[in-house]
């Protein structure tokens, strides 16, 4: 047979509901996308856990060694991949407001790469960063200036410093940025993903001309969402994450079925001397095309789940589910050529006594 009749007689079968396409299509769409979208789901769930560990301070590491701590190779530790922010504190006088003379704020100096790892802008004017529940009991906001018992401190931004299991320290107190240059007590660094290595590159932060070693403790900025969260063990391990290979098993189950199902009409074409090939052809075509209509109403309702969720990063998660549904298309066509190749022509009356 010519290319155009096999076309045509697949089209036939497509239009006139032979090849049941309808049923097929509906049926693949409702399986992948169902999977899909579970997985998507437990994706997103893993998403949120991070950012909520991240957002909590909890990816934060504290080096404190009091006087032994180099401002300038704890700011470089941010060049190091996988570290987001790095910066030095020590404890300053506190800062005493002409309008709560008996209230003295707490102060801490701190390095640029600080500001960065509390969320601000480490390239922002000078002055001092205060606390956001602190600025609003002061009525200030950034810019404006704070007259103290030694002159006006010029506010130069506000951080966000929950009361959510982390160092309190900070919750009520200004930070006076200064160069990263001479000795502190302290190195933060914002290690994510978190890695044990990573988190070793602390000590590179010594003054290693001390001699109170052993006084180096390195802990957790905040331990209420546990030590260490492993997104990535997180995501191997979820247990949606056979939804790909489920699709397309049912993709090949489904392929399969569609043909098996059509066994004596296609006995009988073999025996009024059609060849294989063009029956092969013929099922090919037909199942390309109720999977093809599956695949896409999949990928709309999946795109329809993820957005619904909403998560950071969309797209990510799409294409990580996607794959479901296009994988089951690729099994679908394998369990429709698998079909064919198991019809035979001498069955013919045994498909039609058990029809």
């Amino acid at each position: 047979m010519r290319f155009r009749s096999i076309l045509s007689e697949a089209g036939r079968n497509l239009v006139t509901g032979t090849s049941r396409a309808l049923l097929f299509a509906l049926l693949l769409a409702a399986v992948t996308a169902g999977a899909a979208i579970m997985d998507a789901r437990t994706v997103i769930g893993v998403q949120r856990r991070a950012a909520d560990f991240v957002a909590s301070g909890a990816s934060v590491r504290v080096m404190v060694a009091p006087a032994m701590t180099d401002a300038a190779s704890c700011e470089r530790l941010a060049t190091v991949a996988g570290v987001r922010a790095a910066g030095a504190l020590r404890e300053s006088g506190a800062v005493v407001l002409r309008t709560m003379n008996a209230n003295p704020v707490p102060a801490y100096s701190v390095t640029p790469g600080l500001i960065a790892v509390l969320g601000g802008d480490p390239a922002a004017p000078a002055g001092a960063w205060l606390p956001a529940p602190l600025a609003r009991t002061l009525g200030v906001q950034p810019g404006q200036e704070l007259p103290t018992a030694s002159g006006t401190l010029t506010v130069a931004g506000l951080y966000d410093y929950p009361d959510d299991g982390r160092d309190s320290r900070l919750a009520y107190a200004a930070l006076l940025p200064e160069p990263a240059a001479g000795s502190f007590d302290e190195c933060w660094a914002d290690i994510w993903p978190l890695s044990r290595d990573r988190e070793q590159l602390l000590h590179a932060a010594l003054d290693v001309d001390a001699s109170a070693a052993d006084a180096v403790t390195v802990g957790q900025l905040n331990t209420s969402r546990g030590n260490r969260f492993d997104a990535l063990a997180e995501f191997t391990g979820r247990p949606t994450r056979f939804g790909l290979p489920a699709c397309a098993l049912a993709g090949l189950l489904i392929g399969l079925a569609a043909v098996r199902i059509r066994r004596l009409e296609l006995a009988a074409a073999l025996h009024l001397g059609e060849s294989r090939r063009d029956l092969l052809a013929t099922q090919v075509i037909e199942t390309a095309a109720w999977s093809g209509a599956a695949v896409v109403l999949a990928a709309v309702a999946l795109l329809a789940g993820v957005t619904a969720a909403g998560p950071e990063d969309a797209a990510a998660v799409y294409l990580v589910d996607v794959r479901g549904p296009l994988a089951a298309v690729c099994a679908a066509l394998i369990g429709a050529v698998l079909g064919v190749l198991t019809v035979r022509e001498r069955h013919l009356f045994r498909y039609f006594k058990n029809r």
